[in-house]
């Protein structure tokens, strides 16, 4: 286990390496001739749900202190204790200033 691999830059044989996938760093919808038909309508709609969410709503961070866990993967959780994943956000109707 060498963590510090990840801190340098890849070397040319990864950023040159044609990994199969439709991203090459992303093997969610595979590659190939196996490749999901639908990743492109998969990611269009996953850019509108966060349009309509983004434009409709306000989005503020709690005022609990945020402390953030490195493991594997990092994740937020609320104080240095905890070791639950959570990110208590403070969510709100947006209301444009017509409306006001």
């Amino acid at each position: 286990w060498k963590p510090e691999r990840w801190l340098s830059t890849l070397p040319t044989a990864v950023t040159e390496s044609r990994i199969p996938g439709v991203y090459s760093n992303l093997m969610t919808f595979s590659g190939g001739k196996r490749a999901c038909i639908g990743f492109k309508f998969s990611e269009m709609e996953m850019k509108v749900v966060l349009s309509v969410l983004v434009s409709n709503f306000t989005f503020e961070l709690s005022d609990k202190p945020i402390e953030w866990n490195v493991s594997a993967v990092m994740y937020p959780t609320v104080g240095k204790e905890s070791n639950k994943p959570e990110l208590p956000l403070k969510v709100g109707l947006y209301k444009s200033p017509a409306m006001a």
